[in-house]
């Protein structure tokens, strides 16, 4: 599907959006949560010949009610070659999306600003990311990647500009793309002014602060988009590689038996691994004591693992660490407590 271009001059201003979206020749992209469809529309005045499917939350009778100007863009898209569904839930792609349209797999899945709509409980907005980029990761080609774009400060990585929030603060936009089994592999300005520039309107929904029968009814309001990241995410393998490595520590005490080497603790913490093979610790000791009483020793060592090419969750860190004690205790170089 060819498009016409923007304008003279405009090739260079545009650039960007190519670039970062992944809209090149013969790509199937698929957008969703597409709120007014201003980016679709936006995307679509570019001149590559990308296959474009844009999908909102809304059905369509829906849509027309909460958007200005719904149908002529919808139209407008479709005369451009652009496939436009309704009623596609982000969170749900393998009930909502077409069966037909999933047969093949995307190269982009694109996802600008999601939004839970209770917008003030961070933990469900989390939730929303993490959901949507597991249905998402489903649906990707080979060297398919997820993009979301996030107001300022929301990702909460180390790309967030000025004063660092705690994580609980944020969406944890890193953590919720290894839950999803999915890297976080470049996280970069969303190119907001060139996307206003082909038409791009940024805009969500507010309640009006009704309650009971009327409480559904929604304000479209603009919402500011200065400093606001776009994150990249893609599935490990082929030399994938996380824009931030992943961090795990776990301070590990017990009784040592005489057969107890530091060797032996790492060959236990290969085997608790399994799948996450050729994850390497650094072992750190903490502390040792030997009891007065019977000149039992006990150790503390502290477990950190770095790995750029590996979704480790906290989850999985933590099983990982107690698959290890059990080990040890099988091993017979960790005394249990209940023989002290």
């Amino acid at each position: 599907m060819k498009r016409k271009a923007p304008g003279d001059g405009d090739a260079n201003d545009t650039s960007s959006v190519v670039d970062l979206f992944g809209l090149a020749e013969n790509r199937r992209v698929l957008l969703v949560g597409e709120g007014n469809l201003s980016f679709a529309a936006s995307i679509s005045k570019l001149t590559n010949k990308f296959i474009l499917i844009a999908s909102t939350y809304e059905t369509e009778e829906q849509h027309c009610e909460r958007f200005q100007g719904s149908q002529a863009r919808t139209e407008e898209l479709r005369k451009a070659g652009v496939q436009v569904l309704f009623g596609v839930d982000a969170t749900d792609l393998a009930s909502t999306l077409p069966q037909e349209v999933r047969e093949r797999p995307f190269d982009r899945i694109i996802f600008q600003f999601p939004q839970h709509k209770e917008r003030n409980k961070i933990h469900l907005n989390r939730e929303l990311l993490c959901t949507f980029l597991r249905e998402a990761k489903a649906l990707l080609a080979p060297a398919g990647e997820v993009v979301v774009s996030l107001v300022q400060g929301q990702g909460g990585t180390p790309a967030e500009p000025g004063p660092a929030r705690r994580p609980k603060d944020t969406w944890q936009a890193e953590e919720m793309g290894l839950e999803a089994g999915l890297l976080l592999t470049r996280v970069v300005p969303c190119p907001h002014l060139e996307l206003e520039q082909l038409g791009y309107e940024s805009t969500g929904f507010r309640g009006q602060g009704l309650r009971g029968s009327t409480k559904e009814v929604y304000q479209e309001r603009s919402f500011n988009s200065n400093g606001s990241l776009t994150h990249c995410y893609a599935a490990p393998g082929d030399g994938t590689s996380a824009a931030f490595p992943t961090e795990r520590k776990h301070d590990i005490s017990f009784w040592i038996s005489p057969d107890f080497t530091e060797e032996l603790l790492l060959q236990c913490f290969s085997s608790a691994a399994g799948r996450l093979n050729g994850l390497q610790p650094e072992l750190k000791l903490l502390d040792e004591y030997c009891s007065p009483l019977d000149g039992r020793h006990a150790r503390t060592y502290r477990l950190s693992v770095t790995s750029s090419t590996k979704c480790i969750t906290q989850d999985v860190w933590k099983h990982l660490c107690s698959d290890l004690r059990e080990r040890l205790m099988q091993a017979g170089i960790v005394v249990p407590n209940k023989e002290a």
